[in-house]
């Protein structure tokens, strides 16, 4: 028993100092980015903006609430200066220059490796069923009014030319015991396959065998759900708005909880013979009804469609509860859009942006890894600790964990101290209406281009 319990012991410490780790090499540069440079065989010059420092101060820069380049370039002097090395010029070209050519593999590589890390440090306690859980959800950004972005990421068709701001459709897929972002896709926002079904399609072959993928209605096709049962991916979803729901037919499993068949549709445009061919005829699928009280509100019911078969294993009160889970999947999208300000992005290219939108996603998973460290140090569940108080804490200890030498590690203990003691409360079914109690200012909406605005008034003049 004695034996067990120092093993135990010891793989705790050792996740422990692996987040801790990860957190340590994007606060200062590391010397990783370089190996991976040599990986993606790409070739750079010996220049003060390294790669290795490009993207310690690029990642940086989004975590942080002032998202300048002039304050990224500060944070480089300071840096600099405590180390006894001379100040670098104030301006922000050979950075932003150095951004630049850094190529976009390089942080996907970077993306990949800080979310394998993350889900290596995963605690048994927080599986659910002993299994690996993945919510997959999609939100939308907005970006810089540049030519080349609107080419890329055209605007919406109902806005006037000039007058709105280039716009594109993103999917996540997240993890259910952390809250770390693993996958990510991106396309235009209207347009063919720029759909979420059309992107999760595109990364579905990432996510391992083996695991759960948690969805809204909106995936409970009969396409994602045997291309799931293909991978060997088990899906929980609700059932999609279009199709029909008899419990008087199907295989039954018990009240309200039945098997029943899906059968091939007609190929779509979008797929071609080949692949039509590869699915199967018909699929079986679980329907589950169950029912959420809520005091002061009506009685609603839920239908959910799962390739999770088995009634005996996967009761139906365990799928209920975890599909009660899935909204943290909306918490964490407002986590990257509100709190790191990922809904409008700066950079004045599609190439920028891309980046731009992997350092915020690495930004975000770093964050989720100082709250994994936590959580392991004080026993607690990553989930109940606050993103946006670790987020702030991270920023202000962030500059003592790098300047402060032999001191480092004890600033470490009261950084992840901190961490723990900023908790989210238990509210299950809190409901907060959508109003202000301010009102925005007074402004016109843009209903031309700029320019001949500003022309017009100043002819008026």
């Amino acid at each position: 028993m004695r034996t067990e319990l120092n093993e135990s012991t010891t793989e705790l410490q050792n996740r422990l100092n692996s987040t801790s780790s990860l957190v340590y090499r994007f606060l200062r540069p590391d010397p990783s980015v370089h190996r991976l440079c040599e990986e993606i065989e790409y070739q750079w010059r010996d220049r003060i903006y390294n790669p290795m420092v490009t993207v310690w101060l690029f990642v940086m820069q989004v975590i942080s609430a002032d998202k300048s380049c002039q304050n990224a370039v500060g944070r480089f002097n300071a840096w600099r200066i405590a180390r006894g090395l001379a100040k670098v010029s104030g301006k922000t070209t050979a950075f932003c220059r150095a951004r630049s050519r850094l190529p976009e593999a390089l942080f996907e590589r970077l993306l990949d490796d800080v979310a394998n890390r993350c889900e290596e440090a995963v605690d048994e306690a927080w599986l659910w069923c002993g299994r690996v859980v993945e919510m997959v959800d999609g939100w939308t950004v907005t970006m810089a009014d540049t030519p080349e972005n609107q080419k890329e990421y055209p605007q919406m068709a109902s806005q006037k030319p000039g007058c709105g701001f280039p716009i594109a459709r993103m999917i996540g897929v997240f993890s259910l015991a952390t809250g770390a972002v693993k996958h990510v896709a991106m396309a235009a926002y209207q347009g063919k396959q720029t759909g979420e079904t059309a992107l999760l399609r595109t990364i579905l072959h990432h996510i391992l065998p083996e695991r759960i993928l948690l969805a809204d209605r909106y995936y409970a096709s009969f396409w994602l759900l045997a291309a799931s049962e293909i991978k060997k991916i088990d899906l929980v979803a609700r059932v999609h708005h279009l199709r029909k729901v008899d419990f008087r037919r199907g295989l039954k499993q018990g009240y309200l909880d039945q098997l029943v068949a899906y059968h091939k549709p007609q190929r779509p445009s979008w797929m071609s013979a080949q692949e039509y061919e590869e699915y199967p005829q018909s699929i079986l699928v679980r329907h589950l009804r169950y029912k959420i009280h809520q005091k002061g509100f009506r009685t609603r019911e839920v239908t959910l469609a799962t390739t999770l078969l088995d009634a005996e294993v996967y009761t139906a009160d365990d799928l209920a509860s975890l599909y009660g889970r899935r909204w943290s999947v909306e918490l964490h999208i407002r986590s990257l859009k509100t709190q790191m300000t990922m809904e409008h992005l700066r950079c004045q290219s599609p190439r920028m942006v891309r980046k731009e939108v992997h350092c915020h996603l690495i930004g975000y998973n770093l964050i989720r890894a100082a709250m994994i460290a936590s959580a392991l140090k004080f026993r607690l569940s990553p989930t109940r600790l606050s993103f946006t108080g670790a987020m702030q804490a991270l920023e202000e200890f962030a500059a003592s964990l790098r300047l402060c030498g032999g001191r480092s590690q004890q600033q470490w203990k009261n950084l992840l101290e901190t961490i723990s003691e900023l908790r989210v409360g238990n509210r299950p079914g809190r409901q907060e209406p959508r109003e202000l109690k301010r009102r925005a200012k007074q402004y016109k909406l843009m209903q031309k281009p700029r320019d001949p605005n500003r022309n017009r008034y100043a002819t008026a003049a």
